[in-house]
């Protein structure tokens, strides 16, 4: 029972750290500035995880959720933007016991580098970040709860620089 338990806390040590040892974008006011101008967003889910897709988390669900979270905010979508707004969970769980999942939410924008023109690529300008944990039966309506919270990180940063 202790090891089981040292376990679980090492493991969900390791997911916390997870999101802070990369460098990356956030919710600053630099960050917000990226977001002036942008006119619509196309919507994109990182492959997930086979755990997290038979606990009834799916790429189609999360799209979904995110995609009305936007319209509602007045935020318009758009599949042929080259600006898109995704989402990445990462997560873990060992054979029982329940899932801890990193869920990132970015921006991300066509770049250009300054010192080579011909050189084009996207990167992630904005982000904001959660973790859960969840037992398998509570996963999705946390994993939806996270969603909706990431969500309203990004409407009001869109509109701290894009008033209606």
């Amino acid at each position: 029972m202790m090891k089981r338990m040292g376990r679980r806390i090492l493991l969900l040590a390791a997911i916390l750290a997870i999101p802070s040892l990369a460098p990356a974008a956030g919710d600053t006011a630099l960050d917000r500035a990226t977001l002036r101008g942008l006119t619509a967003v196309n919507v994109v889910v990182d492959k997930l995880d086979p755990q997290l897709q038979s606990a009834g988390v799916t790429s189609d669900s999360i799209r979904a959720r995110l995609e009305d979270r936007l319209r509602a905010a007045n935020i318009p979508i758009d599949a042929n933007r080259p600006e898109f707004v995704a989402v990445r969970l990462t997560g873990v769980r060992a054979n029982r016991g329940p899932f801890a999942v990193a869920v990132t939410l970015g921006a991300y924008q066509p770049v250009i580098l300054s010192r080579d023109n011909k050189t084009r690529t996207a990167t992630q300008t904005w982000e904001v970040e959660t973790v859960l944990l969840a037992e398998p039966k509570q996963l999705y309506r946390a994993t939806m709860d996270s969603i909706d919270e990431l969500a309203n990180g990004f409407v009001a940063a869109y509109r701290s620089v894009n008033p209606k």
